[in-house]
């Protein structure tokens, strides 16, 4: 499998082969469905590789409530890259079955010494900061169809970067509470939301994949600008398409599981 984190440098920042040669990886873990990765408070001299699946960096809220306040994908890392050793002040959950890879300290301080490589692994980090942002003016400024929308593009152009997207569709294996608790609504507003987006025909869901008819016209609702991802000139990796939205139009409306 290639790693997706090779990918996205490739894709965003042109790395060649020997750019990141020196790349060294821990041996690959699996986390099941909502199993915990990071603990809140823990003590940690590594950063997480996410390689495969879907994971969240979460926060608790007294009364036992979960308030997602980011989505990881493959290529993604589950906490910021530090040259030091860190207390995380947010806990890392997969949500659906993950596979991930540590990075040691040591493999930090390597990947410094290397100029390309580093600054890439830099601007990954300032674009993990302006998603953060974004999400933030999202959640407060946004009404909940046009907030649900947003999400949507932002996660399909991330997953474009690592060709698990295209303009057409792409694979959203969440249910409905995990929305829920990333955009401050609950699960029954979500729903709603849902089929008010799926009735005006900017998407449809099939076995959890999200089918877009129209990928201009649902940024456009979404008030979606894709410029705090530092897309400029990205050309994202080819991938077979997850289906094609005439052929699902017909089978009716499906929603995420709940």
């Amino acid at each position: 499998m290639l790693n997706p984190l090779i990918t996205k440098l490739s894709c965003l920042y042109g790395l060649e082969p020997a750019d990141y040669s020196g790349l060294r990886f821990g041996e690959a873990h699996l986390a099941a469905p909502h199993q915990e990765i990071l603990s809140d408070g823990q003590i940690v001299s590594h950063a997480g590789l996410l390689l495969s699946g879907v994971a969240c960096r979460y926060k608790a809220i007294g009364d036992g409530r979960r308030a997602i306040i980011a989505f990881l994908l493959p290529g993604d890392f589950t906490n910021q890259q530090m040259p030091e050793r860190q207390r995380l002040d947010f806990g890392v959950a997969a949500l659906t079955a993950c596979e991930y890879a540590n990075v040691p300290l040591a493999a930090w301080r390597d990947f410094n010494r290397q100029t390309r490589l580093s600054h890439a692994l830099s601007l990954c980090t300032m674009t993990d900061m302006a998603i953060q942002r974004a999400w933030l003016a999202n959640i407060s400024q946004r009404p909940a169809d046009r907030r649900l929308a947003n999400l949507f593009c932002e996660l399909r152009y991330r997953l474009a970067l690592v060709g698990q997207a295209d303009d057409h569709s792409f694979r959203l294996p969440l249910i409905q509470q995990d929305l829920a608790d990333a955009l401050g609504l609950s699960t029954v507003h979500v729903n709603r939301v849902m089929q008010h987006i799926k009735e005006l025909g900017l998407i449809r869901i099939r076995d959890r994949v999200i089918l877009i008819g129209d990928l201009a016209r649902l940024e456009k609702f979404a008030e979606f600008d894709p410029s705090y991802l530092h897309l400029e000139g990205t050309v994202p990796p080819a991938r077979v398409s997850l289906g094609s939205y005439p052929d699902v139009r017909s089978a009716g409306p499906m929603a995420l599981n709940t």
